[in-house]
């Protein structure tokens, strides 16, 4: 057989050739072998491309990039989402780490659109804020209102203590705004009865959560009667009330008040003054009268608890 040839014929062969053959050969194939693999290396076929635009490439691009992982580019997907797109290669190093950065930074580059004006941090309202993309609603709202309770802001480490604040939010925040000076705050009267949560929410005092408490509050009465009424809102502590209260004033019910002669219990019951108990009385009282005719006030009133006799004459009527 031409193997057995070939073995004799090898053990025929000078010392040195079988050195050769046996040492030389494999160290050059192995060689070969390596660096073959070298070439293989992601950020070595990355360099022979053009670089990555940063604000249009997707998912799995970036997860082709040598150390994005799944993590990382959600965290870069969800930036741009929520504040739009990137706008310098800073903002790129604060998204990753430091490490990861300088190794591919080579294979990335940030198409940089127009750039916002500076604001002032002092003066500007948390729409302006979102408008420029310096920061989402949420903390948008929460640098105004601490704005607000400490009377403007003096260090930058004043915001920096705000929490919830992402990292590239304060990049920006620092970068793209500037401490200047206070302006005096100046506020609209509003009528309870008609203000809105978003009107509500630019007094002092009064939160997004207490603003949207006071209106779901007011549609369950129907319409406030006096500003104490505030008081019964839950979450609304006094000392944030007094400072509220110059800028409010009660308007003309927008409603009806509630019919003796023809709400049901469950109508009734809906009013926070009025429990369950309460409306099944009235309802029997209503068909103990039996008269077609509107219940005179003189009536109706007296069959009110005089707990809540005061509280609850403006909010029925006996027709």
């Amino acid at each position: 057989m031409w193997h057995r040839e070939w073995l004799y014929r090898l053990r025929q062969t000078p010392p040195w050739h079988t050195f050769v053959l046996w040492t030389v050969v494999p160290s050059l194939l192995a060689g070969l072998s390596f660096y073959t693999k070298k070439g293989a290396n992601p950020a070595s076929q990355l360099a022979l491309y053009e670089p990555i635009e940063v604000n249009t490439a997707d998912s799995l691009i970036l997860l082709a990039l040598p150390g994005f992982t799944p993590y990382r580019v959600s965290r870069l997907l969800q930036t741009r989402r929520e504040l739009g797109s990137l706008w310098d290669m800073e903002e790129v190093e604060i998204l990753l780490d430091s490490a990861l950065f300088h190794e591919v930074s080579s294979f990335l580059q940030v198409a940089t659109d127009s750039l916002p004006a500076p604001l002032n941090l002092n003066q500007v309202d948390s729409a302006a804020l979102v408008r420029a993309k310096l920061c989402r609603p949420n903390v948008a709202r929460k640098v105004v209102r601490y704005r607000m309770r400490i009377g403007g802001y003096t260090t930058w480490s004043q915001l920096d203590s705000l929490w919830g604040l992402r990292e590239i939010e304060r990049y920006r925040l620092r970068k793209y705004t500037f401490l200047g000076r206070v302006s005096a705050p100046s506020y609209p009267r509003l009528n309870i009865n008609q203000a809105t949560a978003e009107e509500l929410e630019k007094l002092p005092g009064i939160g997004m959560k207490t603003a949207e408490r006071i209106v779901r509050y007011r549609s369950k009465l129907k319409y406030f009667v006096s500003l104490d009424q505030l008081r019964e809102v839950w979450g609304l502590r006094e000392e944030n009330l007094r400072k509220a209260l110059p800028y409010l004033w009660v308007g003309q019910p927008t409603q009806s008040p509630l019919s003796l002669r023809r709400s049901s219990v469950e109508e009734l019951a809906a009013h926070p003054y009025i429990s369950w108990r309460l409306a099944r009385f009235l309802v029997r009282q209503r068909e103990q009268w039996g008269s077609d005719a509107p219940i005179p006030p003189s009536v109706w009133q007296s069959w009110l608890p005089d707990s809540l006799c005061s509280k609850l004459i403006p909010y029925l009527q006996g027709e």
